[in-house]
């Protein structure tokens, strides 16, 4: 999409060409984000950027909408800024991660400032843990406050709502903003959930105990429970919002999809008719609020949408989507908005994201900047969403994507699976990887397999204990159908991915040899056994450690089916070629476990290239370790499954 419209100074501008898409580097693609968030202030005067600094950190940057000056109130040598939201008109919170001490990061630290840079206060600290080499940028695009998850941000008084954490309990509290300490809050014992209404009160709160959630209200009696389940149940509901006395909830209820309900709280029970409904998808997603009403709820299907409750919304959508054609415009206002000004983020298959201005009196819009300048979208390849039938029977989603100058003719693929895979792994929107792919000759899959949320109660259920079983014939199964569409050519496919997608990439070459003809995995896992230690970072919570026994499987109980089903303990099946790399200071899968599979592997397969990173402030600052990797499977791919592209010297 390209826009004719005023650019801020600071703002890059796309210089790539109309040339083959063979010729954008890889450093294009996987290098750290020019610009990665946008929050417009709650009387809509002020917008605060999260940008790259020169020092190739991420920092916060303040413009003012009116006279279009800009401000730097957050940017740190040894640190990068990740969540933020304004808090009032004047002062924003946000959210940093320490990438010193040899390329780690750790639990954000907690800060506010005022919109002039002053006032910078600490809230709490960082706690300093490691990272994959192979992770992109690793700010964080979600919004604390507003569009809410925990409710309506109260703005009249400077506190933020917190779970206070020490070694032996959590409680909610309410934090100053103006680091004038916390105060404990009236919340029913180990809530982990709350919503806060718009008067600043908490109304509804969340408890987990003994595996059990615990859903309570307070009415002007004090706290009474609602309801009480396993949250993985049927009869599990989450609380979304609380609002002019009414509960809002996301449930299944009865029904293979979730839905959007209100919740009766009278009756404590919820109500039949569904609000919000979206046949074949779960209705995964957040409300849009301003200071004190309901504006509308953004869903995710097989893209994002925004159904508008609000009309006046509803209208600027229409106008804005007619001014930029192609794009998901996801539009926020002010909560309270003094000003004409309307903040869009722009973006698509093909286009990261842009961020503009938009003047609802004057209609004119101003470029506040884009993530990836030096992409040109009309470069990108298309991608769409279609479902295929599994062995038996199972309907599965997968994302396609093919070169944008691609031919009727086959083509070789490459099988992208994501990680983790409890998570929802793709999208219709941009991604790094997938277009680096496309733009070298090929077509990508990415298969969402049963067990992947966000398609219904019964494609989730089906998952459970299936690794490198059920899952893994439905991820073969994609290739069979791409092949029956013209999109893929048999002969010539590869498997990779990075954690679960690694697991997969190698329990692909075991199980379906004649399927795929190479594999590559970083940081993948290869003994599932391993997942169920004490000292991994990603699973040492009891809480995901319960939840990995539902998902994977109990290491007792089902300790032959791990045996059977772990890349480690196959590895001597695996006679097609392979690429790994893994990181030395890795907390996704420790390198002990990369290493060993590595020699167990090489002992009867000589195709195998093996990589280590060790991560560097200075990598983390230029992405060299991710772009380096990038390189390598450039030149593995054009090896082994033969796409006409000269690829770049690793390295270089």
């Amino acid at each position: 999409m390209k826009l004719n419209c005023m650019l801020l100074a600071f703002a890059a501008t796309a210089s790539a060409s109309a040339a083959d898409t063979t010729n954008v580097p890889v450093e294009k693609f996987f290098g750290k984000p020019a610009l990665t968030g946008a929050h417009m202030s709650p009387d809509g005067r002020n917008v605060a950027l999260r940008m790259l600094s020169p020092a190739g950190r991420s920092m916060l940057n303040v413009v003012d909408t009116e006279t279009r000056t800009q401000k730097v109130v957050a940017n740190f040598g040894n640190a990068d800024v990740s969540v933020f939201y304004w808090q009032s008109d004047t002062q924003l919170v946000y959210t940093v991660i320490n990438v010193d001490h040899g390329g780690s990061i750790g639990s954000p630290g907690m800060y506010a400032v005022d919109r002039d840079g002053k006032e910078f206060t600490p809230l709490s600290a960082t706690i300093v843990r490691q990272r994959s080499f192979a992770d992109s940028d690793y700010s964080d695009r979600s919004y604390l406050a507003a569009p809410t998850i925990h409710g309506f941000p109260y703005r009249k008084a400077p506190y933020i709502f917190v779970i206070a954490r020490t070694d032996d309990k959590e409680e909610l509290v309410r934090l100053s903003t103006r680091g004038r300490g916390m105060a404990s809050v009236n919340a029913p014992h180990q809530t982990y959930r709350w919503l806060s209404a718009p008067d600043g009160q908490v109304r509804i709160a969340v408890a987990r105990r003994q595996g059990k959630d615990i859903v309570f209200y307070k009415d002007d009696g004090g706290w009474r429970e609602l309801a009480s389940f396993n949250p993985q149940s049927a009869e599990a509901f989450q609380p979304l919002l609380y609002v002019d006395g009414r509960l809002y909830v996301r449930a299944y209820n009865g029904k293979n999809e979730s839905s959007i309900y209100r919740y009766d709280l009278a009756k404590n029970a919820i109500e039949s008719t569904p609000l919000i409904t979206v046949p074949g998808f779960d209705a995964d997603g957040y409300f849009i609020v301003d200071d004190s009403k309901l504006l509308g709820f953004r869903v995710n299907t097989d893209s994002e949408n925004t159904v508008w409750f609000d009309p006046a919304m509803k209208s600027m959508q229409d106008e804005i989507d007619a001014l930029l054609p192609g794009a998901i415009n996801t539009l926020s206002i002010g909560a309270h908005s003094e000003t004409p000004h309307v903040l869009i983020d722009a973006h698509s298959d093909t286009q990261n994201h842009d961020y503009l201005l938009y003047n609802r009196d004057s209609k004119k819009l101003l470029r506040l900047g884009a993530s990836h300048p030096g992409i040109d979208s009309s470069q990108m390849a298309p991608m769409f969403m279609k479902r295929y039938p599994a062995r038996d029977g199972l309907q599965i989603p997968v994302y396609v994507t093919k070169p944008a100058a691609a031919s009727g003719n086959p083509l070789p693929t490459v099988v992208l699976v994501s990680d983790p895979q409890w998570q929802r792994g793709g999208n219709w929107e941009w991604n790094a990887e997938v277009q680096f792919l496309a733009s070298r000759g090929y077509t990508v899959l990415q298969p969402q397999p049963r067990g992947t949320p966000g398609f219904g109660r019964a494609h989730e259920a089906a998952g459970a204990k299936q690794w490198g079983l059920a899952i893994q014939d439905d991820i073969a199964d994609a290739v069979k159908w791409a092949a029956a569409q013209g999109y893929t050519d048999p002969a010539r496919v590869c498997i990779a991915g990075a954690g679960y997608g690694g697991y997969a990439a190698m329990m692909g070459l075991i199980r379906d040899p004649g399927v795929f003809k190479c594999g590559i995995s970083w940081s993948g896992i290869t003994d599932i056994d391993a997942m169920f230690r004490r000292d991994w970072n990603d699973m040492a919570e009891p809480k995901a450690l319960a939840q990995l026994r539902e998902i994977v499987g109990d290491p007792k109980l089902d300790a032959a089916q791990f045996k059977a089903t772990s890349p480690l303990h196959n590895a001597a099946r695996i006679k097609q070629p392979v690429l790994l790399a893994y990181g030395k200071e890795d907390s996704r899968v420790p390198f002990s476990d990369g290493r060993k599979f590595y020699e167990a592997l090489s002992a009867t397969n000589p195709n195998v290239e093996w990589r280590e990173y060790t991560p560097s402030v200075e990598d983390w600052k230029t992405q060299g370790n991710r772009i380096d990797l990038w390189k390598r499977i450039e030149a593995f791919l054009a090896k082994n499954i033969g796409a006409a592209v000269t690829p770049t010297t690793p390295g270089s």
